[in-house]
């Protein structure tokens, strides 16, 4: 249950005016349609739309307040602040700053949402979580998650996005996470962050406001890691490798099969056995060791972790399984798409048994590098053996030229009618989608679907 907050109270925490009534709010909102039991609407300023404009709409579904950046001719009461959005923020800071609940951030190149899922299948079993939905990691995102805390919630999973410079910088301020980890680094957002450099920078950031008791989990096994070290100074860290030894959450008796993965896991606590019934590689193992750190820094025990981690199911669109057939596969992994996700979806796809068969759509948002790690990418494909590989996309095209077995096409349906013609000649096959969510990929295994013969 939310806790009830006076409109005088709530111009102070936000630095407005008050016009009208001094009314109490219990629930907030920046969505005109969706309008809960006294329910406050926030107008947000977005680059494609202005919240402004549905103040009478809001109205009309039941908000009982508004914030907003101007005066409104309405006959509820409004604060007027400056900006929404940091007015948004700053609600939700004092929410969190009046939690008791255990915080934990998650950032990185890629593998945030997994790790994120996977440290909540463990924690949902010993206490109630809040936690980030869908795609809501940026600064808005992780407003509105922490929007919805209150005293049942026993912990508290955030996953941190970022596109510019001080992305993570502003939302850690508003998480104060207790536990925070950098998952990995590689190359995403360049044409954001303009240098690797940067996005070290950035994500690093995480960091910034854990205190003497609270911890740090590291990946050994990211090259990367030294470069943010300095800002852990003085600062109680945990480590997680796959095989290295001298970490502290590290693997033995390590075997990855085609749906299942399984090791001992060895801990700062103990040693436990380890279930995962998914389709994945060596990066889904890294992802399970840093959700047991996280976890276990949160309290959970080690029985609590194997039987988290024994109950995980796939994300969607994130190598999530379709099947077709006896035998005929598909992988979904069109959520997103950097240099490394692609590396390590490859690295799945081409220990698959039948044939081996990638679709790939571009790698977004790399801005001047984005030819250089097209061509990288269609380098790992040709040393993969793949039996054929289908590109569509402006930047694709360089991952299918010069390489045997490759094909690029200009649209989806022309795609689609070669991937058809192709499948038709085996009865074993997985098919790999991949691509940045711009690309919309997806769309292709929509296609694919409502073939006669695989519906």
């Amino acid at each position: 249950m939310n806790k009830f907050i006076n409109l005088k109270k709530l111009t102070q925490i936000i630095n407005g005016k008050l016009i009208g009534k001094n009314i109490d709010i219990l629930n907030f909102s920046i969505n005109s349609k969706k309008i809960n039991f006294k329910c406050l609407f926030i107008a947000i300023k977005g680059n494609n739309f202005d919240g402004h404009s549905f103040v009478q709409d809001a109205i009309s579904n039941g908000a009982i307040a508004i914030i907003v950046e101007k005066y409104l001719k309405v006959i509820i009461p409004q604060i007027i602040v400056s900006n929404t959005i940091i007015s948004l923020s700053k609600i939700s800071l004092w929410k969190r700053l009046q939690s008791k609940s255990h915080f934990i951030g998650i950032t990185g190149s890629s593998g945030k949402t997994s790790v994120k899922e996977m440290t909540l299948s463990i924690l949902k079993n010993i206490g109630q979580v809040l936690f980030t939905k869908d795609n809501m990691n940026n600064i808005i995102g992780v407003s509105l998650t922490l929007l919805n805390l209150n005293k049942k919630h026993k912990y508290v999973i955030i996953e941190l996005g970022a596109n510019n410079l001080n992305d993570i910088k502003y939302s850690t301020n508003l998480v104060r996470p207790n536990t925070a980890i950098i998952n990995n680094l590689s190359e995403s957002h360049l044409e954001g962050f303009k240098s690797f450099k940067n996005i070290i920078k950035c994500k690093s950031d995480i960091f910034k406001y854990l205190s003497i008791n609270d911890r740090a989990i590291v990946n050994f096994d990211d090259i990367n890691y030294k470069k943010f070290l300095h800002k852990l100074i003085n600062k109680k860290i945990w480590t997680f490798s796959i095989k290295n030894y001298n970490a502290d959450f590290f693997t033995s008796n390590l075997k990855i099969l085609q749906n299942k993965i399984y090791f001992n896991l060895h801990t700062p606590i103990g040693i436990i056995f380890i279930n995962l019934f998914i389709i994945g590689g060596v990066h889904n193992v890294s992802n399970a060791l840093a959700a047991s750190a996280l976890s276990l820094s949160a309290g959970a025990s080690l029985k609590d972790i194997s039987k988290g981690l024994a109950n995980f199911k796939s994300v969607a669109a994130r190598l999530f399984p379709i099947k077709l057939g006896h035998n005929k596969l598909i992988l979904n992994d069109t959520y997103n798409a950097n240099p490394k996700s692609v590396i390590a979806a490859i690295n799945v796809l081409k220990k698959m048994n039948g044939k081996k068969i990638l679709v790939i759509g571009d790698m977004m948002e790399l801005g001047r590098y984005s030819i250089f790690y097209h061509n990288q990418i269609k380098k790992i494909i040709i040393k993969s053996k793949l039996d054929y590989v289908l590109s569509i996309g402006n930047y694709s095209k360089y991952i299918t030229k010069y390489n045997n077995n490759a094909e690029h096409f200009l649209n989806k349906q022309k795609l689609i009618i070669r991937l058809i013609k192709i499948l038709t000649n085996f009865n074993k096959f997985t098919i790999l989608f991949k691509g940045s969510r711009k690309a919309q990929i997806e769309t292709l295994i929509d296609m694919l679907l409502k073939q006669e013969q695989f519906k």
